[in-house]
Order: structure tokens, then sequence, then C-alpha cells
């Protein structure tokens, strides 16, 4: 099995250790052993930036070096660093910095560069990986799914097993689905005092008024959401409920309480594009409806 956070790392510190030479997604994908597809989805997905737009941020980030501390020409600069021509380099550097190289070097100019990503930053659960949070507003919506009263004591596998019934085999009688593709997992908090939550594992659906026998709607209020995003070699149902929580609990304070927000809501929802899985690659989102602290 790949290993998600130990395959990031060999791809970061191969970047920076061939950070003066050309690098393509060929290469890493023969050192990590990892297709070029999956790593530059797992960067994507994880960054929001490329993983070739992260390799030349690097490259032009450790040319300042040279830029402002030596008098190295331009053109040898740019070949130092594995750009074919003196206007290549250049046109990369204004693009990233708004100015040019030599604006920047004879103007004392600051510039925000890019550093190497911290792999300490990048935490892991059940193969799955997990870097900084989004955030998001979403437009009220609705949903139709099979709800579930979940005890404490049930089990760590209690909503797994649910999801996978419904996904596999009662998604299909829901007749207006948004995304046949999509699988959305609403869990309600409120009775969490008294030991027991409601878990649906649902489908985004256009409206309300065809709702399935033994199956409930939820219309989904409109919300600013801080989104966690799992990405790696793994498949949905091998995340467990509690091991999530206590994730959630460390991002939550580690990112949450520092941003200004705090929970506004007493619901989260998992957010499976399935379309995207494929060789038990996934990509799993969890929603916290979030409010700026008053």
């Amino acid at each position: 099995m790949i290993n998600t956070k130990s395959t990031l790392e060999l791809c970061l510190n191969y970047i920076e250790s061939k950070i003066n030479d050309r690098i393509n997604l060929n290469d890493i994908s023969t050192y990590t052993g990892v297709s070029k597809y999956y790593l530059h989805r797992i960067f994507k997905s994880l960054t929001d930036e490329s993983l070739m737009d992260y390799i030349q941020s690097r490259k032009l980030a450790s040319s300042i070096n040279e830029l402002i501390s030596t008098n190295m020409r331009i053109l040898d600069i740019a070949l130092e660093y594995g750009f074919d021509h003196e206007q290549s380099y250049i046109r990369a550097f204004r693009k990233k910095f708004g100015f040019t190289p030599s604006k920047v070097r004879h103007d004392q100019i600051s510039i925000e560069i890019k550093e190497k990503i911290n792999i300490n930053d990048i935490l892991s659960l059940n193969n799955s990986v997990i870097y900084k949070p989004l955030y998001v507003f979403k437009q009220k919506f609705n949903i139709i799914g099979v709800k579930h009263k979940i005890l404490s004591k049930s089990g760590d596998n209690i909503a797994n097993m649910h999801a996978r019934e419904f996904f596999y085999n009662d998604k299909n009688k829901i007749v207006t689905p948004s995304n046949s593709q999509v699988y959305i997992g609403h869990t309600d908090w409120k009775g969490y005092d008294e030991g027991y939550i409601y878990y649906t594992p649902a489908m985004q659906v256009l409206d309300l008024t065809t709702i399935p026998e033994g199956m409930t709607g939820i219309s989904i209020p409109a919300h600013k959401y801080v989104v966690f995003r799992f990405v790696g070699f793994f498949r949905p149902e091998e995340i467990k409920g509690r091991q999530v929580g206590r994730l959630l609990v460390h991002l939550y304070r580690k990112w949450i309480t520092n941003s200004g927000f705090r929970s506004a809501d007493k619901f989260r929802f998992e957010y499976v594009d399935t379309s995207l899985s494929n060789d038990n690659y996934c990509e799993l989102d969890i929603y916290q409806p979030i409010k700026e602290q008053s």
C-alpha cells in the first residue's frame, strides 16, 4: 500500500534536492513510484496549487539569494535554476512577484516568497493526509437519505456500515439527484450530550417534493464553512468516525481558534465525489459550519 504522507515527503525533498535542475512530473513519478496523475491530484487537492507551479515558485524563491546577495548576471541566475532562457526566468519572475528581477535587485522591493512546505503541517489519518483548511460559502441545498440514530456505545463502524448500505443499495431509489456520483454523509450532533447522534447517508437533490418511503429530506441552510480535505490512497469507509472526530478537534484548535471563527451549528457533513476515486484513491471533504466570533 502506498503511504500518502511518506510519498509527499519524498516528493518535497526531491524537489529541494533538484532545485537547480529541470524537474518534470515524470522525474518525480519515477522517484516516488506513484503515477504523475495521482501526484498532481494529491498536490492540487491539498494546496490548491499544481505541483509544477509549486516547483516554479520554489525555484524563483531560491533564486532570490543570488539576485540580492551576488553580482551574478540575470542570465546566469536563470540558467542556474533550470530556466531555458533569461527571458523565461524574467517572465516567470514578473508573473509571480509583479516586478522584474532587476527591479527587485536595484530598488530594494520586498516580495512574498514560497518556502518549502513543512511536512509537519501535513497530518495523516488511515493513509489519508490533511493540510490547511479551506473556507467556503455554500448556499442552501437539500439532501435525501436514510436517517439513523447512532448511540455512542454502538462502536466505530456503524456509520460506515450505513453509508455503504445506502450508497450501494438505497441511493437508486432517489429520483431527483443533483449528481448521482456525489455522496453526502450528514451528522447531526444535537443529541450528543444525551449519548447519541443522527447520521444520514444521503444525496443532494433539486427539491424535497419526492422523498422515497423510509427516507428523510433535510434542508441545509446557507452557511460559511471550514472544509477539511482528506486526500490519499484509501477507501472512504476506512476512515473511522471517532478518529475523524479526534483529528477535527485537533485541527479546530490549531486552525480555527486562531482564525476568528467558531462553530455555527450542530451538524457537519462529509462530501465525496466518487468520480474522482480510482484504485483506492479518494478525496473526502468534511464541512463544518462556522461564524465570526462575537
